[in-house]
C-alpha cells in the first residue's frame, strides 16, 4: 500500500534523477524506489524488463568456430549471446557456453558433485531436474538430476553429430581437468593439447586430445 500511495503520489509531479554523490546511493531504497517511478511515468529511457528464465532450456551451437583463445569464459558467453543462431525470442533470454575451468565455472569439485552437491558449483549454467532440448527442433537432449547434472542423452545436442567441443571437464564426473586442460582458462589459441567432449552425443564424457588452436564450436545453453 505504501509503494502504491507513492506511485499515485509521484504521477502528478514531474520525477526527476536524483543527484548520487556516493556509490552506495546506488544501492538505496530512495534510488531503487525513484528509479522505478521513473519507469512507471515513461521519465526513464535506462528501464529494463525482465530477463527470461527458462523452465525447459534450449542448446545450440554456434554459427562460427573459435580455436581455444575464446576470451575467457565471459567472451565465450558473449559469442553466444551474439551468434546468429542463436533464438530470438523470448526476447532478452540469456544463454552461456557450455565451458568450465578452474575459476570462473565449475559444474564439480568432487566426481559428480557427489560430496557437496549443488554447493560445488561456480557459475554454472545446467539447472537441477530441468529438461533440455535442442533449440532447433525441441527434442529432447537429456534431463539433469537434482545436482544439475547428466550421465546420459536422449538425443544429440545437434541434428548432426559434432566431435571435438572443447569442454575443460576431466574425463568424466564432471569435475574441471585442472592441469592444461581448459585452454589456460579459455585464453590460449596456441598448440597445448587439450581434452575434448567427444561429441555433443556425450557431453558428459571427455575424451580425444585436440590442440588449443584447433577451432570448433561453442554449445550455448539457454538461462
Amino acid at each position: 500500500m505504501r509503494f502504491l500511495f507513492l506511485v499515485l503520489f509521484f504521477l502528478s509531479f514531474q520525477c526527476s534523477k536524483p543527484t548520487l554523490n556516493n556509490p552506495s546511493d546506488f544501492a538505496s531504497d530512495a534510488f531503487q524506489e525513484n528509479e522505478t517511478i521513473l519507469c512507471l511515468t515513461g521519465q526513464s529511457s535506462f528501464c529494463q524488463g525482465a530477463i527470461p528464465v527458462c523452465t525447459t532450456c534450449r542448446f545450440f551451437s554456434t554459427s562460427l568456430t573459435y580455436n581455444g583463445d575464446r576470451g575467457g569464459i565471459a567472451g565465450a558467453d558473449a559469442k553466444c549471446m551474439s551468434d546468429a543462431k542463436k533464438p530470438p525470442l523470448p526476447a532478452g533470454a540469456v544463454y552461456k557456453a557450455f565451458l568450465v575451468d578452474d575459476v570462473n565455472r565449475v559444474a564439480c569439485t568432487t566426481a559428480n558433485c557427489a560430496t557437496g552437491g549443488n554447493a560445488e558449483h561456480l557459475n554454472w549454467i545446467l539447472k537441477p531436474n530441468t529438461n533440455y532440448v535442442r533449440a532447433v527442433d525441441n527434442a529432447t537432449i537429456t534431463t539433469t538430476n537434482s545436482f544439475g547434472i547428466f550421465s546420459s542423452q536422449t538425443n544429440d545436442a545437434e541434428i548432426s553429430t559434432i566431435t571435438g567441443i572443447f569442454s575443460g571437464f576431466q574425463a568424466s564426473g564432471w569435475t574441471t581437468r585442472m592441469t592444461g586442460g581448459h585452454c589456460n582458462r579459455w585464453m590460449d589459441g596456441t598448440n597445448t593439447p587439450q581434452l575434448s567432449a567427444s561429441s555433443s552425443n556425450q557431453l558428459y564424457i571427455a575424451s580425444g586430445g585436440i590442440l588449443c588452436d584447433t577451432s570448433s564450436v561453442i554449445l550455448c545453453v539457454e538461462q
